[in-house]
């Protein structure tokens, strides 16, 4: 049998279970970034202000929802072990009753139902504070709305309160039979537990397949050459519609309600009327910029069969001559300079018309180059390649979807397991003697009264900084609590060791 210190150990890998702090590692450049883009209500002029790419951005929109998910997920994990290691402890607890002298039973069964009592407040803070923290960091990041907080903390608390009421129906329903059969109740449900347990574990590992192929389709959409061929053509040659399906409600085995808010993404959609209008245009510019190079052309052949320009020529031919035939260093100087003179005549005027048709031949290349562009900018959001975005508007919509399903059937399996695992946790204290009904009961009618309130605050928000505000009290109020209700439970855990002593050694 485990020893005493070693059941104090695993009661207190529970106590001291780390607190997940929502947002503490967050990059913050990551976080300026989707503060720019909730000010903005544009990824594309959040990018532009901050300097970046508009795939970076939505890359990294995509890895700070996968981390606060993550997040999240395991915080959760950590408290559902937590609260394991917390049963196998209490189990062990009760086991050493029967070391202990009559006397001393009645006192340790006492303060065994108090911390009980206080475990499932205790409980139950630590996932309100997982999900309190969660959502004030997706505040923050602008990844929800106010009104969408405001939804989801409604239909939390509902969600509560329909597992309250379910609750005190089955609590209504054992007390009526004899305290007797309580253990024999208590086996069936910790044996239906056991089973719901694999079910949740099947749908979550469904639903994080799903979260997975969403994360997928989103990237190959956002990276695709449709996407990415827009975003370098610029925001005047594409719409954007952000996608972000209706609120799904559904309806658990016991009749109570949940909701699933659905993933969003954008949506492009290329302005192909823009995009020929600019093929027109660069084809005008292209015909005018090559009627100016012939004409340049033209210009440069009249000027070099001129009259002019062979006077210019021949003053350069003979100034050359001259410098040869020169026999003296004087007529030698004499005769460069007049070379010099007759080079610079025929320059001065054969010059400018040889520039005018370098210039012209690289405004016809720059012409074709950028009509090349825009021709290549149409072939990439039109035909198969259109076709293929398409296709991946419709992988993204069917992830979306198939998110939903799998988060509908994740959460009713996590809501059926959690009301069974209060039911079966109930009856085995109430087989042990820790625990009576009508004090449950009494419980259950506050978390309902708790909910209502919460429900009528989130009502009354209307601004970001009310939202936030909120979130920031709920969590004070919660870490509160637990600093008050920990060290109460500790000491009830202190003082059943002085009791039962060595003799659970």
């Amino acid at each position: 049998m485990k020893t005493f210190n070693d059941i104090i150990v695993g009661i207190k890998k529970w106590a001291k279970a780390k607190e997940i702090k929502r947002g503490v590692y967050m990059d913050l450049r990551v976080l300026r970034y989707f503060l720019t883009v909730a000010k903005e209500q544009s990824f594309t002029k959040a990018a532009k202000q901050l300097h970046i790419t508009q795939p970076t951005l939505s890359r990294q929109l995509a890895a700070l929802e996968a981390e606060l998910e993550a997040a999240k997920i395991n915080a959760e994990a950590e408290l559902n072990n937590a609260k394991a290691a917390l049963e196998s402890a209490k189990a062990a607890l009760i086991a050493a009753l029967d070391q202990v002298d009559q006397a001393n039973k009645t006192r340790i069964t006492t303060l065994l139902g108090k911390a009980n009592g206080l475990l499932a407040t205790i409980n139950s803070d630590r996932q309100s504070l997982i999900d309190a923290k969660d959502q004030l960091a997706r505040l923050k990041a602008g990844l929800v709305s106010v009104e969408l907080s405001n939804q989801q903390t409604i239909a939390n608390e509902e969600k509560n309160k329909a597992v309250a009421q379910a609750l005190i129906a089955e609590y209504e329903k054992y007390s009526t039979k004899d305290k007797a059969d309580a253990e024999k109740a208590a086996q069936e449900a910790n044996a239906k537990l056991t089973a719901l347990d694999q079910i949740k574990g099947e749908k979550n590992t469904a639903d994080q397949n799903a979260r997975q192929a969403y994360w997928e389709a989103y990237n190959n959409l956002n990276g695709s050459l449709y996407v990415r061929t827009l975003q370098q053509a610029g925001p005047s040659y594409y719409d954007t519609e952000d996608i972000r399906g209706e609120v799904v409600n559904y309806t658990n085995d016991d009749s109570t309600n949940g909701t699933v808010w659905p993933q969003s993404y954008t949506k492009y959609t290329a302005n192909l009327d823009r995009i020929n209008e600019a093929i027109t245009n660069q084809t005008r510019y292209l015909s005018v910029s090559k009627a100016a190079l012939a004409d340049a052309n033209k210009a440069l052949t009249d000027a070099k069969a001129s009259d002019t320009y062979k006077s210019l020529a021949k003053a350069v031919t003979d100034a050359q001559k001259k410098f040869d035939d020169a026999k003296t260093e004087a007529d030698k100087n004499t005769a460069l300079s007049e070379l010099g003179i007759a080079e610079g005549n025929l320059s001065a005027y054969i010059q400018p018309l040889e520039d005018a048709v370098d210039s012209a031949t690289t405004d016809v290349t720059d012409r074709e180059n950028s009509l090349k562009n825009w021709n290549n900018i149409l072939a990439a959001v039109s035909g198969d390649n259109a076709t293929a975005y398409a296709n991946l508007l419709t992988v993204m919509d069917n992830a979306v979807k198939a998110q939903v399903e799998t988060a509908i059937a994740y959460n009713k399996a996590s809501h059926n397991y959690s009301v069974q695992y209060t039911l079966a946790s109930t009856l085995q204290r109430i087989a042990d003697g820790l625990a009576d009904y009508d004090q449950l009961i009494l419980v259950q009618k506050q978390a309902i009264a708790t909910a209502d309130e919460n429900i009528a605050n989130a009502a009354s928000i209307v601004s970001e900084e009310q939202a936030i505000a909120n979130q920031e009290k709920l969590i004070a109020s919660l870490e509160n609590s637990l600093a008050v209700n920990e060290p109460i439970y500790n000491d009830y855990l202190a003082q059943i060791k002085a009791l039962v002593g060595d003799s659970a050694e």
